[in-house]
Formats: structure tokens, C-alpha cells, sequence
């Protein structure tokens, strides 16, 4: 059972409240017993009351808790002999671990891009275990052979069955609409849809478009019909990006090889970029590499990919298009260092900030109860030590991240650490 949230004010704290660059030093936030902001501001403005737990923030940033807009929970990077061994018990074990991991590394809210079951965010809201606000995608939707199906060459299914997620394999326009339904009626708060090939799929290239637009375009209905969040495309190839954009899909993730088109069409439909360039790295990542948690093939189409995302990226930058924070991370990666890529390939660290706080709980409507310190909000806090404004690479080390707090409750507090 939870401890009882109790009245905590913040003191000598620089804050930053997640919609304007000008911090405030010497700062305090008071939260209340409902584990909601009750006020933050300077010293001289907001006094602490005399009966909340008082809390040294001295030389500490406070932020928003961090939202990560593209995750999965029940995934890991790890070589092929452990993949098989993995039951379906085993994967919802990965996904609670890994909510805590999340939530302690100060990710305070989620939206999990595939392969995790609703249960595991009514767990979280449930409080009987910890993890972050969760929003699921369920099961991403396919074409046959697309990034998404799990055949491999030897005719061998590499993917762990569990009842809860219903098939997205599907092709034509009723059998997508169908898929579609299927998860939605799981529980799914959006569609994942996979409009091109991927790196990590044995039988497709990233150039590859997959499913047409009418079809992504009758996925894009079903989520508006059912009333759910949204839709969002796996789109690494510049004709998958454009063909997911003119069906009207919410968000952009990866986005490696997109072209002006792409961009223009971004900017005329307010729709979001998620450039997750924390797997990129991850996939890279010789140590990685050696285990053979990256196969050869997965490592040459991710050779391919890994300059042109970052020089495409700050062109759709320098063209104004909108960015929210998405890591593609699951169990034993690091989700704040994302923030650190996104501001060193062009967005600057005050737009990191943005894109990982109140830009990502835009895109997951949750804009009137998390992504800001403001009166009313929930109160999902992180401290950092430093000015990420001015030392953005902090977000690379966990070590920084000093104190996280989540709906009022103290999640980690390593300030005597």
C-alpha cells in the first residue's frame, strides 16, 4: 500500500517550469496532500508553509517530470538464444521492471509505442506497482513482411505470444480496419501503425514504404471513430513518412530520411517529429554490438541511417517543425539522455527541455494535468544538479538526476548520495 502523500515546499531551488527559458532562482513549489502544485514561483513571491516537509533544493534544477513519448516496456536488446526463452510472464515481469527503472531515472509519464498490454498501465494507476502514467499502443499494425511482422528468412516466428495482444499483421483496407479494432477493443490508447521497414526486422529496408494510404488512412478513422488519442507511424523512408502524413497520422517517430515534401506536410498539419536518437546510439553501441544484441544486418541498415538522421533533423529543425521527446528505450537504457542528443543536433537545450514536458503532454492530452509546474498541476517533479540550460549534457548522467517526485510521492531522493 502507498504511504500517505504529505504537504512538501521546495526551497533554494532554480526552476524550470517547462514553458519559458527564463528560470527562476531562488525559487520555491509547495505541493499539498492531494499531490498537486499548490504554487510555485521566487522566495520573495511563494512562502513555504509551516506545516509541509521542507526540502533543501540548493544548487538543483527542478523540471517537470520527463515525458517520453515512445517507449516499450516488455522490449529489450539482447541476443537471439535469450529471445526464445522468453515467455509471456517473463515479458510482463520486463515491463514492471522496467516502468520502475523509468520512473526512478525521473520519467514520470509514457507513452509505449508497442508490444505492451493495458493491464500493465492499469497496474501503474493502480498504484500496486510503481511505474509512470501509461498510455499503450497495444500491438503495432503490419503489413505481411513489414516491420512489424516477426518472420525471419528460416520461416521462424520470432515473437512471444501473449493473449492480450491481439495480431496486427493485416493487409487491405477491411483487415486493417479490423487489426485496428482488435486494439482498440484491447485497451489500446492509440494505433501504432508501421509505415515503412525498419532497422531491428529481418525481412525489410528502412526506404521500404508498407501499407498504402488508404489503408493508413482507415487505421487513422478507426482511432477518430473510437475515440481514442491518436495514431502514430513508425516512419524511417521519406515515401512511408509522406504516405502516413497525408492519411493523417498524429505523430512522426524517427523520421530518419525525410525529405522537404515530408516536412512541408509536417508544418501544414501541426504534426509532431519524435526523433528517438537514443536507440539510434543504443544500435551503435559496440559493447552492444559484441553481447550480439544488434545482429550484423540490423547494424549495416543502422550505418545507413545514423548520419542522415541527425543532418535531416536539424534541417526539419531550421524549418520550424515541431519536436517532442520519444527515446525507443525499454529495460537498462537511459531515457533522460535523449534530451542531451535533441540539444546538441539542433534544438537547443531550452527546446529539449519543451519537447520532453509540455510539447509531449500536448501530444498525449494530458496538457491540464502534467508537463508544466504550474497551481493545479500533478505533481511530477524532477531535480537535477546544474543548469541543464547551460550544461545540457547533465541529461547523460544518471548521477544528476538528484530527486524525482511523482503525483506527491518522493520516487528517489539521492541528495546525501
Amino acid at each position: 500500500m502507498s504511504a500517505p502523500i504529505r504537504p512538501a515546499a521546495f526551497v533554494g531551488a532554480r526552476l524550470l517550469d517547462g514553458r519559458s527559458s527564463d528560470a527562476v532562482e531562488d525559487g520555491v513549489l509547495v505541493t499539498d496532500e492531494q499531490g498537486r502544485i499548490v504554487a510555485a514561483g521566487p522566495a520573495s513571491a511563494v512562502a513555504a508553509p509551516k506545516d509541509a516537509e521542507r526540502i533543501d533544493a540548493s544548487g538543483l534544477t527542478l523540471l517537470p517530470g520527463i515525458i517520453d513519448c515512445h517507449v516499450h516496456l516488455a522490449l529489450r536488446l539482447e541476443p537471439l538464444h535469450d529471445q526464445v526463452q522468453r515467455s509471456s510472464t517473463d515479458l510482463v515481469v520486463r515491463a514492471l521492471q522496467a516502468g520502475r527503472e523509468f520512473l526512478e531515472a525521473g520519467v514520470t509519464t509514457i507513452r509505449d509505442a508497442g508490444y505492451t498490454p493495458a493491464g500493465i498501465k492499469r497496474a501503474f494507476a493502480s498504484g500496486a506497482f510503481p511505474g509512470p502514467l501509461t498510455q499503450v499502443s497495444c500491438q503495432p499494425l503490419s503489413q505481411t513482411g513489414g516491420h512489424g511482422d516477426d518472420w525471419t528468412p528460416s520461416g521462424a516466428i520470432m515473437a512471444t505470444e501473449m493473449s492480450d495482444l491481439p495480431p496486427g499483421v493485416a493487409d487491405g483496407v477491411d483487415a486493417v480496419r479490423r487489426a485496428a479494432r482488435l486494439q482498440i477493443r484491447a485497451g489500446a490508447d492509440w494505433i501504432k501503425v508501421m509505415a515503412t521497414g525498419g532497422v531491428m526486422s529481418a525481412a525489410d529496408f528502412p526506404d521500404a514504404s508498407q501499407f498504402t494510404v488508404e489503408e493508413i488512412r482507415a487505421i487513422v478513422e478507426e482511432a477518430k471513430a473510437a475515440g481514442i488519442r491518436g495514431t502514430l507511424a513508425h516512419a524511417e523512408g521519406a515515401s512511408g513518412i509522406k504516405n502516413a502524413l497525408l492519411a493523417g497520422i498524429t505523430s512522426i517517430e524517427h523520421g530518419d530520411l525525410i525529405d522537404d515534401e515530408g516536412i512541408d506536410l509536417m508544418l501544414e498539419r501541426d504534426v509532431p517529429l519524435i526523433p528517438t536518437f537514443n536507440i539510434n546510439f543504443s544500435l551503435m553501441d559496440e559493447a552492444r554490438i559484441a553481447r550480439g544484441e544488434v545482429p550484423p544486418w540490423a547494424v549495416e541498415k543502422m550505418r545507413y541511417l545514423f548520419e542522415s538522421q541527425q543532418r535531416n533533423f536539424r534541417h526539419a529543425i531550421e524549418r520550424g517543425v515541431r519536436v517532442v521527446m520519444g527515446t525507443d528505450s525499454f529495460s537498462g537504457m537511459y531515457p533522460p539522455a535523449e534530451l542531451a542528443y535533441m540539444s546538441e543536433f539542433g534544438l537547443g537545450p531550452f527546446r529539449a527541455i519543451q519537447a520532453a514536458t509540455s510539447e509531449a503532454a500536448k501530444l498525449l492530452g494530458l496538457a491540464d494535468r502534467v508537463g508544466t509546474l504550474e497551481a493545479g498541476k500533478q505533481a511530477d517533479l524532477v531535480a537535477v544538479a546544474g543548469d541543464p540550460l547551460a550544461e545540457p549534457e547533465l541529461w547523460r548522467d544518471p548521477a544528476r538526476i538528484v530527486f524525482v517526485m511523482q503525483g506527491g510521492r518522493i520516487v528517489a531522493d539521492r541528495r546525501g548520495a
